[in-house]
Parts: structure tokens; sequence; C-alpha cells
């Protein structure tokens, strides 16, 4: 019931932005109110006036909207395939409004570009489904987006945490499908999350997911796995497993991304001259009852010492560590 009120209400006032906003934050409490409560509610008929509002108000409402889109997709309501496209065109367009990197001439507003992030987040909740729905067309607009404004924050904008991390939770689902795979490499998703880990190196959030893309983009390929290597992806995997050495989710992404990048000789020795054996070791150590860290461990540790110099085995305590 307060739903439809707050649908109805708004469809009424459709250019009040005081009643708008207010019909924002009502649907936002019933939205939170059913998320504490497990209750699964209609979203559809609620979110129509809030995009209609978002585009006759413009820049006095889209933080509220996006804000209020965000909270109604955390019940988990399927939307219907012309709601969830419009919604994505929608979304695109406001972020790309308020970037700082279109032709729009607006200054960047980065609390209107973490809410859109988190609306991309879960737009893609169900990757699969969603490009599905969206097509690759609509997809690409988004992945180009994301990426483009991460690049912009390490360039221009300064550090933004939560728009990188739910920048990174989008390529992080977007890397499940194939074709958005190789549309992330395209538009530089490898130096985007490496340098993105890079400045965020004591958020842990943003370094699980971080690890978790790398391993993802690099599974399959060799060359990409080379490419992750010169972009001084080790490095970042590294730093992350010194950083966050007692953070469960982070080392477990970590030992398990070092053992994807094990890809040659060169690669291998360097890992080990850097501290790897020693840092897999600590992490087995203070994870002894974490099953996964020490299967990821383990197998990052056989792949280090498959073909290490004499010298590098005896020096370190690699064998001790497989035993």
């Amino acid at each position: 019931l307060g739903l439809e009120f707050t649908q109805k209400v708004m469809k009424t006032f459709p250019t009040d932005t005081s009643i708008q906003k207010i019909g924002c934050f009502s649907a936002r409490k019933i939205a939170t109110l059913a998320q504490k409560s497990n209750t699964s509610l209609d979203i559809s008929s609620v979110m129509l006036p809030i995009l209609d509002a978002q585009s006759l108000l413009g820049v006095q409402i889209q933080k509220d909207s996006l804000d209020t889109i965000w909270a109604l997709m955390g019940m988990k309501w399927e939307l219907r395939p012309e709601e969830l496209r419009e919604l994505t065109v929608c979304t695109v367009e406001t972020v790309k409004m308020n970037s700082g990197i279109s032709s729009s001439g607006r200054s960047f507003r980065g609390d209107v570009v973490t809410s859109g992030m988190a609306v991309f987040a879960d737009i893609f909740a169900e990757p699969v489904h969603a490009v599905r729905v969206l097509g690759m067309q609509k997809v690409e607009r988004v992945i180009e987006l994301v990426l483009s404004l991460i690049y912009a924050c390490l360039d221009k904008f300064g550090n933004h945490p939560f728009i990188f991390s739910f920048g990174f939770s989008v390529l992080q689902r977007l890397c499940n499908v194939n074709d958005c795979h190789n549309l992330i490499l395209r538009f530089g998703g490898i130096v985007a999350v490496i340098d993105g880990m890079t400045a965020n190196g004591g958020n842990a959030n943003i370094q699980e997911k971080g690890c978790n893309i790398l391993r993802r983009l690099a599974a399959y390929h060799l060359e990409i796995k080379l490419t992750i290597v010169e972009s001084d992806g080790v490095d970042a995997v590294l730093n992350n497993m010194m950083t966050h050495s007692a953070n469960e989710a982070v080392i477990s992404e970590a030992c398990s991304a070092l053992s994807v990048l094990c890809v040659d000789k060169q690669t291998r020795t360097f890992i080990i001259q850097q501290g790897g054996v020693l840092l897999l070791e600590n992490a087995m150590e203070i994870h002894i009852g974490s099953s996964l860290i020490q299967e990821n461990a383990l197998d990052a540790l056989c792949l280090l010492s498959s073909d290490a110099d004499s010298e590098i085995l005896l020096t370190s305590n690699i064998i001790k560590s497989i035993k």
C-alpha cells in the first residue's frame, strides 16, 4: 500500500521537486523495511515515476532517484525486460552527464556517479540474464563508462573508493560472460583494475574484487596472463597479501590469482625473489583452518617450485611448505 500510494502521488505531481524528493525518500524507507523483514514487493509500479522524475527534473533529483532505485533493487524483484532496459539507459545517461568526461560541460559529481555505479552493480547481479535482456550494445556502453570513470578517478578526480568498489563489482560479475570478458579487455580493464588496486591498497573490499577480476580475466589465456604480469599485476597481488594478511577473503583470492599468474619461469622466479613463498607460507599458517586458502596457496607453491633453480629452492622454504 505504501509503494502504491507513493507511486500515485509522484505521478500526480511529476514536476514538483519537493514532492518527488519526498516520494523518493518514502520509497527508500519502504524498501529498507521490506529488506529487513525479507518481504518481496513488486517495485515495477514505483520505478517508472522515479525514472520520469529523473528525466523531467534533472540535476535536482538525480541523486535521490538513483539512491531510491538502488534501495528498491535490493529487494531482488525481477524487473520486466523493458523496465530493465529503460533503467539501464536512464542510468547511463545520468552517470555520463555527471561524469565530468562528457560533452555536457557539467562538472564531476562524485555522489551521483557513486549512486549510479551502485545501480549498475545491481543491474548485473545476474549477469547472464541481464546481458541477454539488454543486448551487447547497451552492455558495451556500461562497460566503457565504468572503465572510463575508473580511469578518470585515477587521473584527475581523486580517489573515490565507492566508485572503485561498485565499478569492480560490475566488472567482476561481467567477467562471467565471454563477450563481456573481451570488452573489459578492449577498454583497458587490466590496467584500470591494477591501478585501482594500487590506489586503494588499504581497502580490503577493493583488493578482494581486484584479485578476483584478474584471476577471471587471466584464467584461460596465456597472452592475457603475460599482459597482467607486465602491467605489474603480480606486484599488486603480493602487496595485497602483505597488507591484508589477516583477511581470509582477500588472501583466498590473492592466492588463487597468484597461482594463475605463475605463467612462465621468469614470472615464477620474480614471485619467489619478491618474497612470494614467504607470503604464501604466512597465509597458510595464519589461515590454517581455511581449506580453500590451503588449497590455493599449495597450488601456487607447487607451480613456483616446478622449474625453479636449485639455489632458489634451497634458499627458500618452498619444499618444506609443500610437504
